[in-house]
């Protein structure tokens, strides 16, 4: 049987120096959040763009092999290039955790996005794609059926005042906070191939800096302003100038016709177009192909698929890049890590705050409970001189007169004053040790420590035949003079209850000082490290105050240092682990 105590007395300690020790714990969980979300973002982003890419790619197919000749579009090319403009977007993130703080990677929002769409054929031409355009709705009557949608391609003409209107509109659109709003009043407007060149248009821009518009001192710009444009003669061939009832000046109870209602500038930059179709597309490939600039997460997907347009076989292009780490994603980042940090260390706080309010109730206690035993001590002192002089005067009085059993209890009382004089001092040596006080530390020989120390009881080991032998040897930092204090009793201890003819073997190194003695029989070390704790009956013997473990448990835990005792296979071990 095996019976092991340690005992490692915690040090006093104060409100800051717990929460210091308290706060690597939230330090480590928010790193490894971090580096959590890091991870999690960009396959959560890309697959949701992955998601709308594959529904994208469906409804293109839909519409090329199902050819849609209805005059409100001006045919299916129109209507596929129209499909293809609006579905430059996606938008990831945010749409599935709205909250305020999360940000978006989205092809609009950020230059470095790519959403690329065409339809080419098999000369490598490319009929339709998604590159920028501007689309309006003309409606030319009440009948609701009577609606021709047109477009504008800046590529087909070079107009600046246009140009510079579109290129406006997309910088604009990648900022984070706009609101536009625009009525076109006066167009050239081709009916025959659905196209329309504007020549006036009403335009009304708010953008903001806060995320609530309606917070008007945050206000950047709000305007409105009338742009009228000049297109060359060259371009105007085919096409017929008409005036449009502005859509915002009108009473919605008696409309003006035709009315022509700005949609919206759809599509992406005709550079990035070009660019993904001359480095990613292959004539020889088919299906998917994916490339990653994250570990792990696939970022970009490439699509070729056979399609039959008009009876021709073209191929359907999809060159889908999303740049995660947008500005707004990174803010979304960089807050949920922040509100994490702040949370785990709020209950850090509240924790340290709660074992302090304990601790001082604690030290309080024992603050008291130390001034009460140290008054009584003193008190009991006086008079247990007193006793013990009185029992020696009438022993030297009585030597030649009194009969044995008078001696006898003159000698009884004399040692037990004796015996309880050496409690006392013990409990103040304890008391003492406990107490709170500056450490001289410096570099301690313990073995030259211990060899002092076991000096003292050289007579009485010979007397016994006791063979005691010192062995290893090193230098630790500490207080001199409270570690002499935990190896004296120690080795004292060993001394004491080691059986004649017996052995204690003293080994120290920089890990640990240890004392092993052989015992009697095996000691039943339970709670033997607590003040006047002596254990089994062999030790339960007025020789014994039960203080001595109890003084080397406090002296070694001032030091920072514990203390553990077991007794196995009669041999009693006590270490101070370092």
């Amino acid at each position: 049987m095996k019976k092991k105590q340690t005992v490692r007395t915690p040090k006093r300690t104060t409100l800051g120096k717990m929460f210091s020790k308290a706060m690597i714990l939230p330090v480590i969980l928010t790193l490894l959040f971090a580096a959590f979300l890091n991870y999690a973002v960009p396959i959560i982003a890309c697959e949701q763009a992955q998601k709308q890419q594959n529904a994208f790619e469906g409804q293109l197919i839909q519409s090329i092999q199902f050819n849609n000749n209805s005059d409100k579009f001006g045919g299916t090319i129109n209507s596929i290039s129209l499909k293809m403009n609006i579905g430059t977007e996606y938008h990831v993130l945010h749409d599935e955790l709205p909250l305020p703080i999360i940000g978006s990677a989205s092809s609009w929002h950020d230059k470095k996005g790519v959403a690329v769409s065409a339809l080419i054929d098999e000369n490598g031409n490319v009929l339709t794609s998604n590159a920028v355009k501007l689309w309006a709705v003309l409606q030319m009557s009440k009948d609701p059926s009577d609606k021709k949608w047109c477009s504008y391609d800046p590529y087909e003409a070079d107009i600046p005042e246009l140009t510079k209107f579109i290129n406006d509109h997309l910088d604009t659109r990648y900022s984070e906070h706009y609101e536009l709003g625009f009525d076109i009043t006066s167009a050239y407007v081709n009916l025959s191939e659905h196209k329309i060149i504007p020549r006036v248009i009403m335009e009304k821009n708010t953008i903001y800096k806060a995320e609530d518009e309606k917070d008007l001192d945050k206000v950047v710009n709000k305007y409105t302003k009338e742009i009228v444009i000049t297109p060359p003669e060259e371009y105007l061939e085919g096409y017929t100038l008409m005036e449009f009832q502005s859509e915002k000046a009108a009473d919605n109870n008696n409309l003006g016709y035709p009315r022509c209602i700005f949609e919206n500038i759809w599509g992406i930059e005709k550079e990035k177009v070009d660019k993904a179709i001359s480095e990613r597309f292959n004539t020889r490939h088919g299906g998917h192909n994916y490339e990653s600039d994250y570990n792990f997460v696939v970022n970009e997907s490439i699509i070729h698929d056979s399609v039959l347009f008009n009876g021709e076989k073209c191929t359907l292009f999809l060159d889908y890049k999303v740049n995660v780490w947008t500005a707004s994603v990174k803010k979304m980042y960089i807050g949920f890590v922040l509100f994490f940090f702040l949370f785990l260390t709020l209950l850090a706080f509240l924790r340290s705050w709660s074992r302090n309010v304990k601790n001082k109730a604690q030290y309080a206690f024992e603050d008291y409970q130390r001034a009460l035993t140290n008054n009584l001590a003193h008190d009991i002192k006086t008079p247990l001189a007193v006793i013990g002089g009185y029992a020696e005067n009438l022993m030297e009085m009585r030597k030649g007169s009194a009969d044995e059993k008078e001696l006898k209890y003159l000698s009884s009382i004399m040692n037990n004053v004796s015996y309880t004089d050496d409690m006392i001092r013990k409990t103040l040596k304890l008391s003492e040790t406990e107490q709170t006080k500056k450490l001289n530390r410096k570099k301690v020989d313990i073995k030259a420590l211990a060899e002092r120390s076991a000096e003292k009881y050289r007579t009485d080991l010979e007397d016994r035949k006791i063979d005691l032998k010192t062995e290893g040897g090193a230098e630790i930092n500490a207080d001199e003079d409270t570690l002499m204090t935990a190896v004296e009793n120690l080795i004292s201890n060993a001394v004491k209850y080691t059986p004649d003819g017996g052995s204690i073997k003293i080994t120290a190194d920089r890990k640990r000082f240890t004392v092993v003695n052989d015992v009697a029989e095996d000691i039943d070390t339970k709670d033997l490290l607590m003040p006047f704790v002596k254990g089994d009956k062999a030790r339960s013997d007025k020789s014994s105050s039960g203080l001595g473990l109890a003084i080397a448990s406090a002296a070694a835990a001032r030091n920072g240092f514990g203390l553990n005792i077991s007794c196995k296979n009669k041999k009693f071990t006590a270490n101070i682990d370092f």
